[in-house]
């Protein structure tokens, strides 16, 4: 009798066990159609990700994805629902086809005993948080006039050399310029030496004395040139500056004082200017 008892025991502990290793988490199945934009079906691969959750019937599912081919839009796929279980539990989902991903989605998943819809399912960020989800790939299509701006920019040419100057060629593509490493550059892409005949740039006279005779009488004194532009001179009484049509006048390369601003015998002049190219 004790004999018979200990294996009615053990039979129904192994039944037991069975059934708790049978058992499994109850799914939800999502059934849709996908298209493009243009109408067509969307074909390609979904991988679903998510991070370990513990379901409704205490089932604990572990981080993990799989994949799931979508052929001619019909997507087909049966989940453990989120909505349901314990913590903010979602799916990652990620759409691919031509090679890389097109898109990405939240997905929460309620518990259901008949088939739901993509749009029953999305979400825009994950639950109770606000983290933003993944951004989706943006392709070169989508944004308006990208493609045309693009084919609008010059593009380096064969002989386009990094640490030169370039130019746009007549192709429209980017050349680096040739010549001297101390030539200029003017604005039809030539190069060359410097200047058309010596030096062009305007030359500079600092601290020029002026000459004349500086005895409290005399008004005129000349400059070693004319200055150009005239409003370039600086001219300097005792180191203070004199203003033109106020404290003088110049004609040429000649300085009249007016009467209020003579110099007088001891006074300092001097003078700064540009002269025009030589």
């Amino acid at each position: 009798m004790l004999r018979s008892r200990s294996l009615f025991r053990s039979l129904a502990l192994l039944a037991t066990l069975g059934a708790a290793l049978s058992a499994a988490p109850p799914l939800t199945q999502i059934h849709d159609l996908l298209y493009k934009a243009d109408g067509s079906p969307f074909t390609g691969a979904a991988t679903i990700s998510w991070r370990s959750f513990t379901a409704a019937d205490t089932s604990n599912i572990p981080t993990n994805s799989i994949t799931v081919q979508v052929v001619g839009g019909l997507l087909r796929v049966r989940l453990v629902p989120t909505t349901n279980a314990a913590g903010a539990a979602y799916y990652i989902v990620r759409f691919n086809a031509d090679g890389k991903t097109q898109f990405t989605e939240l997905w929460a998943v309620p518990p259901s005993a008949i088939p739901v819809a993509v749009k029953d399912i999305r979400i825009p960020s994950p639950p109770g948080s606000n983290v933003t989800p993944p951004p989706s790939v943006v392709l070169m299509a989508d944004v308006s006039g990208l493609v045309e701006a693009l084919a609008d920019r010059p593009t380096k040419s064969i002989g386009f050399a990094p640490g030169r100057a370039a130019i746009i060629d007549a192709m429209g593509e980017m050349v680096a310029v040739s010549g001297s490493p101390s030539d200029c550059v003017r604005v039809d892409g030539t190069a060359g030496p410097c200047g058309l005949s010596g030096n062009t740039l305007p030359g500079f006279v600092d601290m020029e004395t002026p000459s004349g005779l500086i005895n409290g009488v005399n008004t005129d004194f000349t400059l070693a040139q004319a200055p150009s532009p005239a409003t370039s001179l600086h001219l300097y009484r005792n180191g203070i500056l004199q203003r033109p049509s106020v404290d003088y006048l110049l004609s040429g390369n000649g300085v009249t004082f007016l009467i209020v601003a003579t110099p007088q015998t001891g006074d300092l002049l001097s003078a700064s200017y540009r002269t025009p190219p030589q």
